[in-house]
């Protein structure tokens, strides 16, 4: 393993080069549309934040925002994801922002978090998520944000907040946005493959991942939900 860089671009570079793959290659740090701080702050609109909330960042891969949230807030947060080399770098990324006493990042899968019932204040997620955990490890009260992909283009944010059993207090639809955005990677991919930094197949599922399930319909949502 490659000796840790004391700067945080040469450590993500140190792990996109050491893990080649396509849903590394065009996107960076933030991996999807939710996981940039433009989406993100929408997602966290109207939210109280203090230094005194604690946060779950599920299925956080590099931990890009449970790190910004700690940074701009100042409060404790978490991270799971089953990617451990993913977790390694959020550690020592955390280190040279200088919050890693406020980050805290354990490898486990979404559908078993190893963490106590009603431990949190808020939980996030940019990808995929467990209803049942997310709600297992809420505080009454608690906020659940969810940015993320659902395939089946006739159900509605109401019918996912009733069948996770959590209130629905406001969703956006950014399909338009997400199907745009990753219509750019496939194009930036594109470009990537034409100078040969990445190969055929990995720009084949970019278009398959990434384009395919908004062709089909797929809806993007921004979620803000509640445990009652």
């Amino acid at each position: 393993m490659a000796e840790r860089s004391n700067n945080k671009t040469q450590r993500l570079q140190q792990w996109f080069d050491a893990r080649p793959r396509w849903d590394h290659a065009s996107y960076g740090e933030f991996m999807h549309i939710g996981a940039n701080q433009t989406i993100f702050r929408i997602a966290l609109e109207e939210q109280e934040i203090t230094a005194g909330t604690k946060v779950l960042d599920t299925a956080c891969a590099v931990g890009g925002n449970a790190r910004w949230m700690a940074s701009l807030f100042g409060c404790q947060v978490y991270g799971n994801d089953i990617d451990g080399e993913a977790l390694t770098v959020a550690r020592d990324l955390a280190e040279i922002e200088n919050i890693s006493e406020l980050c805290t990042f354990v490898e486990a899968p979404v559908e078993n978090l190893p963490f106590d019932d009603g431990m949190f204040d808020m939980v996030v997620t940019t990808d995929v998520f467990d209803a049942t955990e997310v709600k297992r490890v809420l505080k009454p009260g608690g906020s659940f944000i969810a940015i993320s992909l659902f395939e089946d283009p006739k159900i509605t944010p109401l019918q996912l907040a009733e069948g996770w059993g959590l209130e629905l207090e406001t969703s956006l639809d950014v399909t338009d946005l997400a199907f745009a955005f990753n219509r750019a990677k496939e194009t930036e991919a594109r470009l990537l493959h034409e100078s040969d930094l990445i190969a055929a197949r990995e720009l084949i599922e970019i278009m398959n991942k990434s384009i395919a399930p908004y062709t089909r319909g797929g809806r993007h949502y921004i979620m803000r939900l509640r445990k009652k």
